[in-house]
């Protein structure tokens, strides 16, 4: 298979079979190689927009990357890791109720089952449902790099813009840490579209309270003492709503600040994209999904703890 404009030029593969294997495939990869997990996007780049790599490094065989476990205070996958598995998996329902939400509206089954969770970070595509849910979570990732040298970074820190992340090219994403704290917390995920379980996200919505009560006050809604807002697909990168947390903050989980949520969603459309021509549309769209997002937090039911 030929390379770039070089017809002359071979594709080569590389098929590490484990953690040391994959460092030096790292080591000898160029600004052109890319890595293949899922191969959800990178067959789409090859096929559809002529991208041709000098080196591709399949993750396949590196066991090492996938997985899900819990470690003390925090939540591991492995970069390998599916949506499917994610999805179905009890430690992450019960710890990142809107991580798995997100994985579950991935694309359709076949997607699912192929689509990985490091490559949906590593895409950066602005629809990208897993990023709203982990940047609400206040996610990690681990990085391995040619040297063999494994680094831990913000999640925010690694997206650059669409299509585009601050990874060098000799690196990649091993595992995401998600920090699973205990008090009463909880989360939820909704996306224009989810219904349908295979669009493309229009506009996705990550939250996440911690809910404080006082004494006595077991069956009451309580106060949100903390709350972390995701917001994707309204802009170049999904981004944290710094304004929604401010206003959700200090507030009863009560109809009134559901109210005041979703009141609040336009002003952030209006600050994301000022201007363009889908303004008029997102407003009103993420009045819908600010709204599916509380009600899934299922604040009105039984106290669900996810420490």
């Amino acid at each position: 298979m030929s390379a770039g404009g070089d017809r002359t030029a071979t594709l080569r593969i590389e098929t590490p079979a484990g953690l040391p294997g994959l460092v030096d495939a790292l080591a000898a990869m160029t600004p052109r190689s890319r890595v293949l997990a899922g191969g959800t996007d990178l067959v789409r780049q090859m096929t559809q927009d002529g991208h041709r790599p000098d080196i591709i490094v399949d993750l396949s065989g590196v066991r090492e990357l996938r997985h899900i476990r819990q470690v003390g205070e925090s939540l591991r996958l492995g970069a390998t890791t599916t949506f499917a598995e994610i999805a179905g998996d009890p430690t992450v329902r019960r710890h990142a109720t809107c991580l798995a939400s997100a994985a579950a509206s991935v694309g359709a089954v076949q997607t699912r089952n192929m689509a990985t969770i490091g490559g949906n970070i590593g895409n950066a595509s602005p629809c990208a449902d897993s990023i709203p849910a982990l940047l609400a979570l206040e996610a990690t990732v681990m990085v391995l790099d040619g040297h063999g040298e494994t680094t831990e970074r913000r999640l925010d820190r690694v997206l650059k813009g669409p299509g585009a992340t601050a990874l060098r090219h000799d690196e990649v994403i091993t595992e995401i840490v998600v920090p699973v704290p205990g008090g009463e917390r909880r989360s939820s995920y909704a996306k224009l579209g989810s219904r349908t379980m295979v669009s493309v996200a229009r506009i996705g919505m990550a939250l996440v309270v911690r809910l404080e009560r006082g004494d006595g006050e077991e069956t009451q809604p309580g106060t949100i003492a903390e709350a972390r807002v995701g917001i994707g697909a309204l802009g170049e990168t999904a981004f944290r709503a710094d304004d929604l947390e401010e206003l959700l903050r200090g507030r009863p989980a009560d109809e009134a600040t559901r109210a005041a949520l979703v009141d609040a969603g336009p002003v952030v459309a209006r600050a994301a994209i000022p201007g363009r021509s889908s303004l008029p549309y997102k407003q009103e769209a993420i009045r819908g999904v600010a709204t599916d997002a509380w009600d899934a937090l299922g604040l009105g039911q039984a106290t669900v703890s996810e420490d």
